[in-house]
């Protein structure tokens, strides 16, 4: 009771300070533009001074009152900001954002007072901001118009698995749009719920509306690799054109989910060991060694090389580790000639090694696979 009491004193002594900025804003006697920057810069200022004292995994609810009150803010602040200010446009769409992490962070129920508050506020202030030129609350908006932020009963069919009317489907992929259910799927994950983080991508990725946005495939592709048995995953990836699974890879990796690129790229590249196919192999194969290194070490990247190699029936792919680890453990230098004679079945592989100090482990490594390939 004391602290509900105490979070409504300082969603009141907020109110009062952000009222202090909008009078302010109204008195102020710089042009339209300076005074939309003053106003944007003390508004963060507030906000960030009053967010400091919660956790949002200790302490959700007065957060969320945070946010309530400051989307009113900005909502009666609107009518005197300059639209050629860029900071209001960057305010909102972070300040939404924030709060949309905040509200898909709820392992429970929301009390309905505050969901109500939350809900008649955003309705409220998305009408007033859109009148003014800004539609950053839009995706807000949408979880406003539930009675939950997980509540949704098509949702919640989807993520159990249920079998449930296709263009009820459609229709909740529609209106939530590939943003929000892009980070539905991003905090499905973060809690590891990786097969209901699988589910809701899949169906995104196949929903024709969505075109390809937000990289629903790949990140179903991920989850894959969390959630299946190797063979399994092999019969999900076989179709995957090598080139296209390097794409996906680089988005990953540009939108700094390299986690999951990793998993990605030592997916297929098992899936090119055990089918032998050379595609796109060296390309694979470099992607995956700096990835792995970064994420790791050289020592785990030495022993995977290793691990790897068993996996493979094709001399070529061997080559590939072989010559991986000379750029990426630079102090071994290995040189394998080979050559095949009229009957195809002869190999005859020769080891120079430039520095008389080389690296153990990736000699080591270098000297299994060079005999491994010597036996094929």
């Amino acid at each position: 009771m004391a602290e509900e009491e105490g979070s409504a004193t300082e969603a009141v002594a907020l109110r009062h300070k952000f009222q202090d900025l909008i009078s302010e804003l109204k008195r102020s006697s710089e042009s339209t533009l300076d005074a939309s920057n003053s106003f944007c810069q003390d508004f963060c200022q507030v906000l960030m001074h009053h967010g400091c004292q919660w956790r949002p995994d200790e302490d959700p609810l007065p957060l969320l009152e945070m946010y309530t009150v400051a989307i009113m803010c900005c909502a009666e602040a609107s009518p005197f900001l300059s639209p050629e200010c860029e900071h209001v446009t960057d305010v909102l769409e972070k300040l939404s954002w924030s709060c949309l992490n905040l509200l898909l962070s709820f392992s429970e129920q929301i009390p309905g007072a505050l969901w109500e508050e939350f809900q008649s506020s955003v309705k409220m202030a998305h009408g007033i901001l859109q009148a003014h030129g800004n539609s950053q609350l839009h995706n807000l908006l949408t979880l406003a118009e539930e009675n939950g932020v997980w509540s949704n009963a098509t949702l919640c069919s989807l993520l159990s698995s249920d079998i449930i009317n296709v263009q009820k489907v459609h229709e909740f992929l529609s209106r939530e749009g590939p943003e929000l259910l892009h980070m539905r799927i991003k905090h499905l994950m973060k809690q590891k719920h990786m097969e209901k983080a699988a589910r809701l991508a899949k169906t995104c990725a196949e929903f024709p509306e969505f075109g390809g946005k937000k990289n629903f495939k790949p990140i179903y592709l991920v989850c894959l690799c969390e959630i299946k048995p190797q063979e399994e995953l092999m019969q999900e990836i076989k179709e995957v054109d090598c080139k296209e699974a390097l794409d996906m890879i680089c988005n990953l990796e540009s939108e700094e989910e390299e986690k999951g690129a990793l998993g990605l790229c030592t997916a297929f590249f098992k899936r090119q060991l055990l089918c032998g196919d050379a595609y796109c192999a060296w390309e694979l194969t470099l992607f995956w060694s700096k990835l792995l290194i970064r994420l790791e070490s050289k020592q785990a990247f030495l022993e995977q090389c290793r691990l790897l190699a068993r996996l493979s029936g094709s001399v070529y792919h061997i080559l590939l580790l072989i010559k991986v680890i000379q750029a990426e453990v630079r102090k071994v230098f290995v040189f394998m000639s080979m050559c095949f004679g009229n009957q195809g079945n002869g190999i005859q592989v020769t080891v120079t090694f430039l520095f008389p100090q080389v690296e153990k482990g990736g000699l080591s490594v270098c000297i299994e696979m060079c005999i491994q390939a010597l036996k094929m």
